[in-house]
């Protein structure tokens, strides 16, 4: 190479090593700004996440709202049910207290269930009148059913297995059920104020005769159909539990006070028709005889309820909340929460 194109070329190399370098350290430079921005972000995202998880809100729903024994239920699970359920806070509180205990006794009488046991409800769910539905068709309905639940598919299918629980279980204790009881051959007129009761109750004592006036005057279609007479009752059945301490020490013949009657069906606690009275009568009494067929569903719901309750006494339940257990702060929280 002659010695002026040497020059040239070191002219050259000279004359582009700044470029290069230029180049480089732009480069450099905007990685730089890119691991800066990215660094402050992440340390954003990061004060955001620990705000919210430490937030008053957050806080409370990792708390532990009921304990069975050594089993923990958290807030968060409790608002999900709360809201699928549209029930009372209170409510809440005893039906998953009374389904843990079940899910820990059922076992022990043999009732368990398997995934297969799920599945098959789940699907029989989601065909309800139809004949038969595809793989897809319950596929999409289980989506929909955990979206509009906000339940986990573990929350929901646990949900199905403590539902089979308690029915194989409810059948189970049923079928054990005695069903031979006290029984009391009772007569009743259901009347508008306790005043009209008294008037009547007056009647009745005067001589007045007991099927005459109920299917004159009382408000209960049943009893005014069958002149008062509702054939023979068995204890806890007798449209409520309370009126039994009424009906079994009344003697033979003899007609009870008017006893108030809340009717359910009104909302309205102003409506003169939310409270009547009832007069009870009892014709005759037995020690022990077999339960007549349409009292039989009552009695079994009594059974079991009766059994539940002994065994809630049984295990260490505890319900625990904002500050003192479940308070009242805790029910306002939750509301309040609800309402959002």
């Amino acid at each position: 190479m002659s010695k002026s194109k040497k020059k040239r070329t070191a002219k050259r190399s000279v004359e582009q090593a700044p470029s290069s370098q230029v180049r480089d350290k732009n480069r450099q430079g905007r990685r730089a700004g890119y691991i800066i921005a990215s660094v402050f972000i992440a340390v954003i995202l990061i004060i955001v996440w620990v705000n919210y998880y430490f937030s008053e809100d957050q806080k409370y729903l990792r708390l532990t709202v009921i304990t069975v024994d050594d089993i923990s239920i958290r807030m968060d699970h409790f608002m999900k049910r709360i809201e699928t359920a549209g029930s009372d806070p209170i409510a809440m509180l005893g039906n998953i207290a009374q389904e843990e205990i079940i899910k820990l006794e059922a076992p022990r009488y043999g009732i368990e269930i398997s995934p297969e046991d799920i599945d098959l409800a789940l699907k029989a769910m989601a065909q309800g009148q139809s004949e038969i539905i595809s793989e897809s068709e319950f596929k999409e309905w289980y989506r929909q059913r955990l979206n509009e639940s906000g339940l986990s598919d573990s929350e929901y299918k646990d949900l199905i297995a403590t539902s089979l629980l308690t029915s194989y279980l409810y059948e189970y204790l049923a079928a054990s059920m005695p069903t031979i009881a006290e029984q009391v051959h009772l007569h009743t007129i259901l009347l508008d104020t306790e005043e009209e009761a008294e008037e009547v109750r007056a009647s009745l004592e005067a001589g007045e005769d007991f099927a005459n006036l109920a299917s004159e005057l009382s408000l209960d279609a049943i009893s005014r159909e069958n002149g008062g007479d509702l054939g023979w009752v068995p204890r806890g059945v007798a449209y409520e539990s309370r009126f039994d301490s009424v009906v079994f020490e009344l003697s033979t013949g003899d007609i009870s006070e008017p006893q108030a009657f809340y009717d359910p069906s009104i909302t309205d606690p102003a409506s003169p028709a939310m409270v009547n009275y009832y007069l009870f009568m009892v014709s005759d009494k037995a020690d022990a005889r077999e339960v007549d067929e349409e009292y039989l569903p009552a009695l079994k719901d009594q059974f079991f309820n009766d059994w539940v309750g002994t065994q809630m006494g049984l295990h260490e339940i505890m319900y625990h909340g904002i500050n003192n257990g479940f308070d009242s702060e805790t029910y306002a929280w939750i509301n309040w929460q609800l309402s959002k």
